[in-house]
């Protein structure tokens, strides 16, 4: 059989012949069935993205204090929109990671690396763009001598970091340089009828999907901003190169206790980004009660409807959505259509 093509056999005959397919050349296997914690890197870093690049975009534009330099001149704004920017390298290294673990789920064959070499380069010069001018506003643009091409330079970085980002959390990984397995090259077919046979969504429903998110993502980025980051800012303020004196441990000295400052800065930031990724689940709530309920209407029930009214309800549903067919010679009432199904269901 392995000479013969499936089609070329008769339709009657073609399930005989089975078991004689050499199926690892009508299929090719891109993944590994196992499961690991790395997964969560590579199956969620849009997520990882969408949250934590962006947490660094509001909570680095807030928090000047931090990268002042040394004499305590506070920095310049060519160093804020830089430093702002390195939101895009924060996604890009992201990215990275997960391609690298990726390598660890897929047969090591050129048809499956060379994707993901490819996007690994891709990344590479990414966090090029987003991630090598700082070190040149850092180094060029001090207090004193503040220069406008670090400026322009500050700016084209931090929205090429933006839509760097953007990107990320828009195009699945396995989509970005195109869905092999989607195009027109008859090796895919196979898989395209099998195991990559996923339906779409009709264009309502499609815009409806993306309408939620939006939403969700919308009102979760402005809230945050000025709920949790914006507010955070007099308290980064006030605990950056503060040391407590005059303490004393018995087993530490004063090593640790003059550092408390930093230690509740930093808890302080680990918290704030744990309320980032709550604001989003709180938003996904909201949206989706008042999705469920227009849907709900638009369906033609109430929120006001009772229970009782439903049960009742339901055998003329049954009957009206699934036994009254245009094609049934005789039409029984509700009542008898389901006695009959319920006496059918029984007897076999």
């Amino acid at each position: 059989m392995s000479q013969t093509r499936l089609v070329d056999v008769p339709p009657a005959q073609r399930f005989m012949k089975f078991d004689r397919i050499d199926w690892n050349r009508v299929f090719f296997k891109t993944y590994y069935e196992k499961r690991s914690a790395a997964h969560l890197l590579v199956n969620f870093n849009r997520v990882w993205i969408l949250h934590v690049a962006f947490f660094w975009y509001y909570t680095a534009f807030n928090s000047p204090t931090i990268y002042r330099r040394s004499n305590g001149a506070e920095p310049t704004p060519a160093m804020v929109w830089s430093a702002t920017a390195l939101g895009g390298a924060v996604a890009t290294l992201i990215m990275i990671a997960a391609t690298i673990a990726e390598f660890a789920y897929i047969p090591t064959t050129w048809n499956n690396t060379s994707h993901l070499t490819r996007r690994l380069g891709f990344l590479i010069i990414c966090l090029f763009l987003t991630a090598a001018p700082t070190i040149y506003v850092a180094t060029q643009n001090t207090p004193r001598n503040q220069s406008q091409v670090a400026l322009v330079i500050a700016i084209v970085q931090f929205f090429i970091s933006l839509v760097v980002t953007l990107v990320f959390c828009i195009i699945p990984s396995g989509r970005m340089f195109g869905d092999r397995v989607a195009g027109r090259a008859r090796k895919y077919l196979a898989s395209q009828t099998f195991t990559a046979s996923y339906p779409d969504l009709d264009k309502k429903s499609r815009f409806a999907s993306v309408m939620l998110w939006v939403l969700i993502l919308g009102c979760k980025l402005v809230e945050s901003y000025f709920f949790l980051t914006l507010s955070f800012k007099d308290p980064i303020r006030a605990l950056v190169g503060m040391r407590i004196q005059n303490c004393e441990d018995a087993w530490f000295g004063d090593a640790l206790c003059q550092h408390q400052a930093a230690f509740t800065l930093a808890i302080m930031y680990v918290m704030d980004l744990l309320l980032f990724f709550l604001d989003t689940f709180l938003w996904y709530v909201v949206w989706n009660a008042v999705y469920s309920i227009l849907r709900s209407f638009a369906l033609g029930l109430s929120l006001w409807t009772p229970w009782a009214d439903i049960y009742t309800r339901l055998p003329k549903r049954i009957y009206a959505k699934l036994l009254a067919t245009k094609d049934m010679e005789v039409q029984y009432k509700p009542k008898a259509s389901l006695h009959r199904l319920v006496l059918h269901k029984q007897l076999h």
